[in-house]
C-alpha cells in the first residue's frame, strides 16, 4: 500500500519457521534440511517462498522470528531484490534449539538509514531488579515462592529508528522483537531429574513452558515500562510471535491492557502511558466481520504473531502522532493439509502480520 506521507510508518511480524542452512543444526539430533540433493532443493524453494512474502509486506519494519542463519536472510531479501533497500540486524543461532529474532528496516527515500546507529542490541537477561526469590503470599495458601528464570529463552531485539521527514521531524521510535516461549513442552533434562520429572514428565514439562512464558511477558512488560516515559513522546512497537493469543495472560501482560474508545463521550484511550494496543483489537473495532488468525494447530486457530503500539499510535489519544490505518494478516498458505505440503512450497507455519499506520498527530501535538 503506498504511503501518502513520508513519515508514514507501517510494520511487520514474520515467523520464519526456522530458516537455516542445508546442514544446520535447529533442533534434535539432525539437521532441519540435509546437506544434499534434496536438502539443498528445500532451501531453495523455502527461500523462493520467504522472497515473495518479502515482496508482498512491503513494510517500513519487519520483525522476524526463527532466524538461524544471518547469512540465509539475508539471501532472501536477496533473492526478493530487496538487499539494496533494507537494513538488517540479524546473527547466527549460537548454538542448538537456540534460534535468534531479526529485524529489517527499510532505509530513507535518500538512502540513509532509519535506524539509529549504536541502538541495536540483543537482550538476553531479565533486567536486574525482576528476581522472584522468597516471596510469600499473604491469602490462600501463605506459600513461599522462588522462581530462579532470569533469561529469555529467546534474546529480545531492541532498536530504535529514526523515520523520515524534518518539518516537523517525527519522533524517533522503540522497536522490540521478541519470540517467547512457546505452549510447547519444554526440553528437560533427564539426567540426575527429581522424581517429579519420572512421577509427571509431560504435565512438568508443559508447567515449565508456561512459567517461562509468563516469566518472559514480565521482563519484557518490565523493560518496556522503562522506554515509556509519562508525558514525553515515547512511540513504542512490540513485533513478535509472543505464543499466545490477544486475551491470554501473557500477552495482557505486555500489552498492560489500555482503554479503547467505543464511544464518542468516552475519555479511554486518551491516555495511557503505559499500555500498548493491540493492532488485532484496532482491526477488529474497524471490521465488520474480519478472521485474524495466525496459526493452526489441530484444527484450532490462534492469533499467536502480534504487533502492538504505544499511545502514539492510537487514534484517541491525546498524544497521537500516527493513527491507525489497516491491518492484514497474510494466511491463505496455512489452509492446507499438513507441514509436508507447506514444506513443498517451502512456506512459514505461520501468518504474516502487517500493520500501517498514518504521520497524523493530534492537532494541540503538531509542530509549528
Amino acid at each position: 500500500m503506498p504511503r501518502t506521507n513520508r513519515r508514514d510508518l507501517s510494520f511487520a511480524t514474520f515467523n520464519l519457521l526456522n530458516l537455516s542452512l542445508p546442514g544446520q543444526m535447529t533442533y534434535g539430533s539432525k539437521p532441519a534440511l540435509a546437506d544434499d540433493a534434496d536438502g539443498r532443493e528445500a532451501y531453495a524453494r523455502k527461500i523462493r517462498w520467504t522472497a515473495q512474502a518479502l515482496q508482498l509486506l512491503d513494510a517500513e519494519v519487519i520483525g522476524f522470528q526463527e532466524v538461524w542463519s544471518a547469512a540465509a536472510l539475508i539471501e532472501a531479501f536477496e533473492a526478493a531484490d530487496l538487499r539494496d533497500q533494507y537494513d538488517i540486524i540479524a546473527r547466527d543461532a549460537p548454538g542448538k534449539g537456540r534460534p535468534q529474532v531479526a529485524l529489517a528496516v527499510r532505509r530513507g527515500e535518500d538512502g540513509k538509514s532509519q535506524l539509529i546507529a549504536g541502538s541495536a542490541e540483543w537482550v538476553a537477561a531479565f533486567p536486574e531488579t525482576f528476581r522472584l526469590d522468597g516471596l510469600r503470599e499473604v491469602w490462600g495458601s501463605e506459600e513461599e515462592i522462588t522462581v530462579t528464570i532470569s533469561e529469555f529463552s529467546r534474546p529480545v531485539l531492541r532498536a530504535q529508528i529514526q523515520p523520515t521527514g524534518t518539518r516537523p521531524k517525527p519522533p524517533p521510535v522503540q522497536l522490540f522483537v521478541a519470540h517467547l516461549k512457546s505452549k510447547g513442552p519444554a526440553r528437560l533434562s533427564f539426567r540426575d531429574a527429581p522424581p517429579v520429572l519420572d512421577l509427571h514428565g509431560s504435565v512438568v514439562k508443559s508447567a515449565v513452558a508456561h512459567i517461562r512464558r509468563v516469566m518472559e511477558a514480565a521482563a519484557l512488560r518490565l523493560m518496556l515500562d522503562a522506554e515509556i516515559k509519562g508525558e514525553a513522546l515515547s512511540p513504542v512497537v512490540v513485533l513478535g510471535d509472543l505464543n499466545d493469543d490477544s486475551l491470554s495472560v501473557t500477552t495482557e501482560m505486555i500489552s498492560g491492557q489500555p482503554g479503547y474508545r467505543l464511544e464518542e463521550k468516552s475519555t479511554a484511550g486518551s491516555r495511557s502511558d503505559a499500555g500498548l494496543y493491540a493492532v488485532e483489537r484496532l482491526q477488529q473495532y474497524r471490521s465488520l466481520r474480519h478472521v485474524y488468525y495466525t496459526h493452526i494447530f489441530r484444527n484450532k486457530m490462534e492469533s499467536l504473531d502480534h504487533i502492538m503500539v504505544s499511545e502514539e499510535f492510537y487514534d484517541h489519544a491525546r498524544k497521537r502522532q500516527w493513527s491507525f490505518r489497516e491491518a492484514e494478516v497474510i494466511n491463505d498458505h496455512l489452509n492446507r493439509e499438513s507441514k509436508a505440503e507447506l514444506a513443498e512450497i517451502g512456506a512459514s507455519d505461520h501468518g504474516l502480520v502487517r500493520a500501517y499506520f498514518d504521520w497524523n498527530p493530534m492537532p494541540e501535538m503538531k509542530e509549528s
